[in-house]
């Protein structure tokens, strides 16, 4: 198992408003994640996506191949989870800001993710999407 969670961050211009952790789809930290990070920071928040599939290989995966993304939704587990979670709410720790303003997003799985990190640890906010 890889020790560090490699995270996207996309900082705003000047002091964050907060922080967001920005869960991915099945479909890996793609190109659509790393977008909605940039529109988040273009909004004052600092964002942070963490790779939940880092352990298999961190691959962006097509939209259209659920064959691909299986292995990896099944390699996932609820320590992996928190602990990449816990490592992207760090980082915004380490970047000044406080759990109080720290918010988590997640879509498809990343919504699931999303709401059971709200659960489990505490955090500003939390919103899931579909």
């Amino acid at each position: 198992m890889a020790d560090t969670t490699p995270l996207s961050v996309h900082a705003p211009t000047g002091t964050p408003k907060g922080g967001i952790i920005v869960v991915q789809e099945a479909f890996g930290v793609n190109d659509h994640i790393e977008d909605v990070c940039r529109r988040f920071a273009a909004e004052g928040w600092l964002a942070v996506a963490p790779h939940l599939f880092h352990r298999t290989g961190d691959p962006k995966l097509g939209y259209g191949s659920l064959d691909e993304v299986m292995p990896h939704m099944q390699a996932l587990t609820a320590e992996g989870i928190f602990a990449d979670a816990d490592a992207a709410s760090s980082h915004l720790a380490d970047a000044g800001v406080g759990v109080e303003t720290q918010g988590v997003v997640g879509f498809c799985m990343g919504g699931t993710v999303a709401l059971v990190v709200a659960a489990e640890r505490q955090v500003g906010a939390s919103v899931t999407f579909y």
